[in-house]
């Protein structure tokens, strides 16, 4: 066989297994249950992902600080401040130290800050301020694909779904309930930390406060039945951190923990528990406004 037919033969294939595989390929693409969620190097939901998750509440606390208005200050008149000037001041101060590694050490934090300072003497405009809570929006929802159990990630997400004015995709109560619902699921999954409990019941309370607000429309969806079961649900993930917080007393695991680590933990659950006694309030007195309605039917 010469050359030439041989090329054209292989190209033939190659060209037939393309449109074979196109052919295939797109009822493949267009089936949503094979539609898996992107996790390369399976890092979402593993240790590194938690690790990633943390480091990355810095840089959306400034995106959401100045896409509020509340975050670094600027100057109308284009003056400056003891704020401005202090990290060039520590540089400048830097100089004279005679450790050459303390010199590193303080400029590195003179340039972090110089970072976060907002020097433009005109005010952001309100273009400019819902781009920068769409990168704030874009990193919780990344930071949240890593590690589900943040507390302070998926609150801070619930809160940008639920809130139209803060939110650049606002959605209300579909997704910020089932948001909710699967970040429930995946934190009672987790029995060696007591943290995600604390999460879930974080959770249960936010799936609470949007039956609550249900409850004051014309049509409710909710029952107080379901509240109820609501409110068990929460009870349950409280038992459960109570649980798991024993094991970790006995194991001394709480001493991995740094003070102010644990100090949240603690803050969280009187917080919790707080939300709880009043939402058990807000259950009865719905509960006894919808006996005489039952015993009319």
């Amino acid at each position: 066989m010469s050359r030439i037919p041989s090329i054209a033969l292989s190209t033939g294939l190659i060209g037939a297994g393309v449109l074979a595989w196109a052919f295939a390929a797109r009822p493949l693409i267009t089936n949503p249950d094979l539609d898996a969620p992107l996790n390369p190097l399976g890092i979402n939901r593993s240790p590194y992902g938690e690790v990633i998750a943390m480091a990355m509440q810095s840089p959306i606390e400034t995106y959401f600080h100045e896409g509020t208005g509340s975050g670094s200050h600027h100057h109308e008149d284009g003056g400056k401040c003891d704020a401005c000037t202090e990290p060039k001041a520590e540089a400048m101060a830097a100089t004279s130290k005679p450790s050459l590694n303390a010199r590193l050490e303080t400029l590195l934090t003179s340039l972090d800050k110089v970072a976060e300072i907002r020097t433009n003497p005109k005010a952001a405009s309100d273009a400019l301020k819902r781009h920068l809570r769409r990168q704030a929006e874009d990193k919780l929802r990344f930071a949240y694909q890593l590690d589900p159990a943040h507390y302070g990630n998926y609150n801070s997400l619930h809160f940008f779904l639920t809130e139209p004015a803060v939110g650049t995709r606002p959605e209300l109560t579909p997704s910020a309930a089932k948001l909710a619902e699967d970040t429930i699921q995946y934190c009672l999954k987790q029995d060696q930390d007591p943290r995600p409990t604390l999460t879930a019941a974080a959770a249960a309370t936010n799936i609470l406060h949007l039956m609550f607000a249900d409850s004051r429309s014309e049509t409710p969806k909710f029952t107080p039945s379901q509240m109820r079961q609501c409110l068990e649900l929460l009870d349950h993930c409280i038992a459960r951190y109570h649980k798991i917080a024993n094991e970790w007393d006995q194991a001394k695991s709480w001493d991995r923990l740094s003070t102010q680590r644990i100090t949240e933990c603690e803050e969280r659950f009187h917080f919790i528990c707080k939300i709880r006694d009043a939402a058990e309030t807000t259950v009865l007195r719905l509960e006894q406004q919808s006996l005489p309605a039952q015993a009319a039917n």
